[in-house]
């Protein structure tokens, strides 16, 4: 088992959701603060937040860092993945924890799991906050088939076998070459790539983070183009942040959100790629209160 960090002020807690499915997560702040819920991305897990953790908690919010099912130190149980898999899993934890309400904050493959998590439980939900990620909508035109060159990095990661391996590999010179693009040129933290490594050779991990992007494009793509979701509005206040350095996650792929959420805002930020939280925390953090206090 990976060594757990230490962070001041966090406790480290695990709920049993059923059918092999344990989930870890961070917790910070006051019980009874104001509930916010940060879901991190790929291959990252809770201990992206690092650096917002400790100034939440000192706002007075009750901060909830799960590891998603497959990653960090929750289970990984031989399932698809589905984002609607992760979705009632974060449900799920506050269910156990008698948390009623919730602000969700959400980055990259976490955005789309709390994205569909506020989608179908809306009385849980009362504001999300996405960072370099999308919700489940896809708007079908030529610019989006243009971009799809933009998805060639998932294609060695989603193969059996071969995925596992390459995900799990900790001298991947793909995964930081991948690392780098992704990052407009920036990479993740020498400590921090480490941990998410040795995290990811745990045990099923690296099957789990292959089956993230699996069940994406074998799936979930082809339902989100169908308009799975599309019937769905959010009548919650979201907000979007997005480095425009991201070479996959850009702005276009926000097209028509507005049209579904009743108050739905986008800021852009320059020179900054994917990995904004580690690359500009104070800024994320600075969004992130705003947001919240609002």
């Amino acid at each position: 088992m990976v060594t757990m960090p230490v962070l001041d002020g966090v406790q480290h807690r695990y709920v049993e959701l059923g059918d092999g499915v344990t989930i870890h997560f961070a917790d910070a702040g006051p019980a009874d603060g104001p509930a916010v819920m940060l879901v991190h991305g790929f291959p990252e897990n809770w201990w992206e937040w690092h650096e917002l953790i400790g100034p939440l908690a000192a706002d007075g919010y009750r901060v909830l860092c799960p590891d998603l099912r497959g990653a960090g130190w929750s289970s990984a149980p031989p399932s698809r993945y589905l984002k609607s898999e992760l979705a009632e899993d974060l449900a799920g934890v506050l269910e156990k924890l008698g948390v009623e309400k919730v602000k969700l904050v959400a980055h990259d493959w976490g955005g789309p799991a709390a994205f569909i998590m506020m989608l179908n439980h809306p009385e849980k939900v009362t504001g999300f906050f996405g960072v370099n990620t999308v919700a489940p909508w896809v708007k079908i035109n030529l610019a989006a088939v243009r971009d799809l060159w933009r998805f060639w990095y998932q294609i060695p990661m989603l193969l059996p076998v071969i995925g596992p391996r390459v995900i799990s590999d900790p001298n991947s010179r793909y995964l930081r070459m991948l690392g780098s693009w992704v990052g407009g040129g920036f990479s993740l933290p020498e400590d921090s790539v480490r941990l998410y490594s040795d995290c990811m050779n745990e045990p099923g991990h690296a099957e789990a983070g292959s089956r993230w992007y699996r069940s994406f494009q074998t799936t979930e793509m082809r339902a989100w183009m169908r308009g799975e979701y599309n019937d769905r509005r959010v009548e919650v206040p979201v907000r979007w942040l997005s480095g425009t350095d991201d070479p996959v996650v850009t702005p276009r792929l926000l097209d028509g959100y507005a049209d579904r959420i009743s108050d739905f805002r986008v800021e852009l930020v320059d020179n900054v790629g994917h990995w904004i939280v580690a690359q500009r925390p104070e800024l994320v953090l600075d969004r992130l209160r705003k947001f919240l206090k609002a």
